[in-house]
């Protein structure tokens, strides 16, 4: 078995507890950084173990004294930034040329998981496969911290079950949620559901879609809280799934016509967004009216914009109405960060359309 793919059968036993052999190796091309808040030091690595890391340096922290450890790639300055983890770690001893760290590992990061990680970031040679290390073991941490013991679905999803690129996707999500939630106050302390940002990091990863990409990032953002989990973005999971890219393109400038005119006031209910078929193929960048209409009406039919085209007539289509219903507002809010509580009424017109949508099995009845 290479250390490649060792990883992942760690992932797939996680409920199995193996007693981990520590090895202690030498972490050639890492970097440390550590200290307090924003303050922290260079250091050299002298050693590195699944249970902690020795660290040179001049200066010595008291005993038990807890820090902030970095650890970063310095081997390809190219994508360096991106190659660094943040952990906590207790200084466990004091040595003549440095100090002796524990790692302190979060709720929900599995030991066996993570010395896997750590030994192939150490070990291989491949700056893609460091790379891939790397950004797995930072989406685990910024995982373990939303949603602690909870985690391991979310995890699991890491182990094998997702193809590159629905992988690679996911990674995306996580991590530019994990820069955007940095920049929060309170961020150590947010929170989320662990089925709801599995489902989110598992339906995610589908689209390949810059903009449908980043309304699933702002969706998990939102979906953090300080202190508490909550699962009320649930319903705009459900919704997001059917918006493809195009739609999206249509949903997205409809939201923000009317967000724009009404400013600080509320949204009129009377709102239009009156486009011509010429300016929803420039949207869309699709030039068949037949789709375009269609991508109008799947919106429509999801209950998210206000006015099904008029499909019933001779005449061709010359205007489209994509004023967003208060249902597809909320979905766009929550989209862009929105937080707090979904009004139970939205979610019951939400549940309403997708059965619509996606009808529910008959049951058969035997005679």
């Amino acid at each position: 078995m290479n250390r490649l793919s060792e990883w992942k059968c760690k992932l797939q036993m996680l409920v199995i507890p193996v007693q981990p052999r520590v090895e202690r190796l030498s972490a050639t091309g890492l970097t440390a950084l550590y200290g307090l808040d924003s303050t922290f030091k260079s250091a050299r690595i002298k050693d590195i173990s699944t249970s902690g890391i020795y660290l040179l340096t001049e200066g010595h922290p008291p005993i038990n004294e807890q820090i902030t450890l970095i650890l970063y790639e310095e081997r390809n300055p190219k994508i360096s930034s991106e190659l660094k983890v943040s952990i906590r770690a207790r200084v466990a001893r004091q040595g003549k040329d440095g100090i002796g760290l524990a790692f302190a590992l979060p709720p929900g990061m599995d030991t066996n998981l993570w010395g896997a990680l750590i030994r192939n970031i150490v070990t291989l040679t491949e700056a893609d496969q460091i790379a891939d290390m790397f950004r797995t073991l930072r989406v685990i941490l910024f995982l373990c911290r939303l949603c602690q013991s909870g985690a391991q679905e979310s995890i699991l999803l890491l182990g094998g079950k997702l193809a590159d690129q629905r992988l690679h996707t996911l990674f995306k999500i996580a991590l530019d949620a994990e820069k955007m939630l940095a920049s929060e106050p309170d961020c150590e302390r947010r929170r989320a559901d662990p089925r709801l940002v599995a489902n989110i990091l598992s339906e995610g990863s589908w689209t390949a879609d810059e903009s449908v990409t980043q309304l699933w990032t702002s969706l998990l953002v939102s979906s953090c809280l300080v202190d508490e989990s909550d699962d009320s973005n649930q319903v705009f999971v459900n919704l997001l799934i059917h918006i493809a890219p195009d739609v999206a393109r249509i949903f997205h400038f409809a939201c923000e016509q009317v967000l724009r005119s009404a400013g600080e006031a509320e949204v009129s209910p009377s709102s239009s967004v009156v486009v011509t078929p010429e300016e929803l193929a420039g949207l869309t960048s699709v030039s068949e009216l037949a789709r375009n209409a269609s991508s109008v009406a799947h919106l429509f039919n999801l209950g998210l914009i206000r006015k099904l085209p008029d499909f019933c007539s001779y005449k061709p289509l010359e205007r489209f109405d994509l004023a967003p219903t208060r249902l597809g507002l909320e979905l766009y809010r929550r989209c862009h960060g929105k937080r707090g509580k979904v009004d139970e009424q939205l979610v019951l017109t939400a549940d309403e359309h997708l059965r619509d949508i996606i009808p529910q099995p008959v049951a058969c009845i035997s005679q």
